[in-house]
């Protein structure tokens, strides 16, 4: 007996057989199946279907993650800016459906050359990727691209592309994602990025207060969160689906003189008001 199937079932066998042929060295494949996804949910978008485009989501999100991010490290940064380039924001009226595969993947690379070779080895397309994406968020919805977009801050001190000012600039926007850049920005450089949150925190335009849940707050006090969460606890989630701390043997310590420069600001802010009297940095979490 013959079994009628839906269109998008029979797509996404084909996305199967892509992805098995990629796993197998077919790095065509790959590009293959990375297009198919993006035609998938692009219908699923269009005809509002949301659980549908979140099933294909979720079935395929991270194996496409893992198999791109293999065969970028052995292929190298040139097979992925490709797709960077095919799927960049510019070319879309909305952001392409694959960007949070390819911010995660993007990532990254971000976070092993930084650890690897140092920043200036970070391609100037890779910082730019993700400042064209910081560009077009307003605020509002895109969950997944705002949380892909925390590693941004791994391309802090680039001689050739200012993370910091891109940063700086976004906190009238959206100060939750600045505290995520601002948090992986203390991982890579915790110098740098103690002067960018001084900067924001003295920055008179930045100064609203935020509702939270145990009651208002300033953007500073919110901003503190960044260094408090590099030390507490230390296991980071993003990018999704990898535990880089672990695989490059990472571990991050507050030094003396940048703690000392945070507690300077907390004093200058009259935050410590609400903290022990032997606070440490990471009772600054919220």
């Amino acid at each position: 007996m013959t079994v009628d199937r839906r269109p998008d079932e029979v797509e996404l066998e084909g996305l199967e057989q892509q992805l098995a042929d990629a796993d197998n060295g077919d790095v065509t494949a790959l590009t293959q199946g990375i297009a198919t996804y993006e035609a998938r949910l692009t219908s699923a978008h269009e005809a509002d279907e949301s659980d549908r485009y979140r099933g294909i989501s979720r079935a395929y999100r991270e194996r496409l993650i893992t198999t791109l991010d293999d065969v970028t490290q052995s292929e190298g940064w040139k097979f992925l800016v490709d797709f960077l380039d095919a799927y960049h924001p510019e070319t879309t009226d909305e952001f392409p459906h694959v960007t949070t595969i390819l911010q995660n993947v993007t990532g990254r690379y971000l976070i092993r050359t930084r650890l690897s070779d140092d920043v200036e080895a970070i391609p100037v397309e890779a910082l730019e990727y993700f400042s064209s994406i910081l560009d077009g968020l307003d605020g509002e919805g895109y969950d997944y691209i705002l949380e892909g977009m925390h590693p941004y801050g791994w391309g802090i001190g680039h001689p050739n592309h200012s993370v910091a000012e891109d940063i700086h600039q976004h906190a009238s926007t959206d100060i939750f994602v600045v505290n995520a850049m601002l948090e992986h920005a203390f991982y890579a450089d915790q110098h740098l990025a103690v002067d960018l949150l001084e900067r924001i925190a003295r920055d008179d335009s930045i100064q609203e207060r935020i509702t939270y849940a145990r009651g208002e707050i300033s953007e500073t006090r919110n901003l503190l969160d960044s260094p408090a969460g590099a030390v507490s606890n230390f296991s980071p989630t993003i990018p999704r689906y990898w535990d880089w701390n672990d695989e490059l043997d990472y571990q991050f310590e507050l030094d003396e003189d940048v703690e000392q420069r945070i507690r300077d600001l907390v004093a200058e802010e009259g935050i410590d008001d609400g903290l022990p009297s032997d606070w440490e940095i990471d009772d600054l979490t919220l």
